[in-house]
């Protein structure tokens, strides 16, 4: 029988890579939470049943859907696409969060500085603010660049990593470190991490530096074809660069806009390494090289 005291945590996107790792983390420590997996297609929702795997059927853009989802829900696991619709998505689900008597709800936001103005970090910080404001405890997790993205959006061109943002370096942090610190927050709960921010980035690179530790790592000559916005908008107005099929016009505008202001220097502010791997979870977090060898055939696979 199962045991009842045990919270029961929402992990929305659970058929995504973020969202499944989350779960895989929750399912390593039994006993702590029960980790209930959101979909909204049902037929994935019926396998996982199926599999004896707590799941539930949830639409982010039909809020009907929720209640059923929330119900004996005491965390919640909250990220949403590269759309804008994350702004009514969010307003809505956290109502709903609220009405059901969730305890405690972790946000998977962005590496701002609470006063953004590129779009989809003003979008992030808006929500934060709402949720902040609802009655439900809370903690924002706000991770530095994905090293995932090299595996897309940033994937090798032609053989070489493309940056249009000059020299300037960003944060870096592996998936499975979002993931296992997420995870850790959402078992330890609200008692431990009510209103709190947790920023991730583990190294500090630009697209040179990234060129150097993939060309050491994979042992292939990787150059770096460094440029500027103004040069990214003429290769998406013709056609050489388009955004990800999961992101839509208006967030993939705003990617634009960051990484114009990074290359301005209007995120320097964000040009840190955190400890907070270090802090939650005891050990050291994945650094880029060890991220490309764990990757080595998927980035290989970029230069055939």
């Amino acid at each position: 029988m199962q045991n009842t005291d045990t919270p029961r945590v929402l992990v929305l996107g659970a058929t995504g890579r973020t969202g499944a790792a989350v779960v895989k983390e929750l399912e390593a420590t039994p006993g702590q939470v029960v980790p209930v997996r959101a979909s909204r297609s049902e037929t994935t929702v019926e396998q996982w049943i199926k599999e004896g795997k707590e799941a539930v059927r949830i639409d982010l853009d039909d809020p009907d859907t929720f209640p059923d989802a929330l119900e004996g829900i005491d965390r919640v696991f909250l990220m949403t696409g590269y759309t804008s619709a994350m702004n009514h998505q969010t307003k809505t689900l956290v109502d709903a969060a609220e009405d059901a008597g969730v305890s405690f709800l972790v946000h998977l936001g962005v590496f701002g500085d609470k006063r953004s103005t590129d779009p989809h970090f003003a979008w992030h910080e808006l929500v934060e603010r709402y949720i902040a404001g609802s009655k439900v405890a809370w903690a924002n997790v706000h991770p530095h660049v994905f090293m995932e993205n090299l595996l897309g959006i940033n994937r090798l061109r032609d053989g070489r990593m493309v940056w249009p943002m000059g020299d300037k370096q960003v944060g870096w942090i592996a998936g499975d470190d979002i993931a296992a610190v997420v995870a850790r927050i959402l078992a330890d709960g609200p008692d431990i991490h009510t209103g709190k921010d947790y920023y991730l980035s583990a190294d500090l690179l630009n697209g040179a530096e990234v060129a150097e530790v993939l060309s050491a790592t994979l042992g292939q000559d990787i150059p770096a074809l460094v440029l500027g916005p103004d040069d990214l908008q003429r290769m998406i107005d013709a056609g050489l660069d388009v955004a990800p099929a999961n992101m839509d016009a208006a967030y993939a505008a705003s990617t634009l806009i960051w990484a114009r202001q990074t290359y301005e220097g209007r995120m320097d502010y964000s040009a840190v390494t955190t400890s907070t791997v270090q802090d939650l979870l005891g050990r050291e977090p994945v650094h880029l090289g060890s991220w490309a060898a764990a990757h080595r055939q998927e980035l290989l696979g970029q230069l055939s």
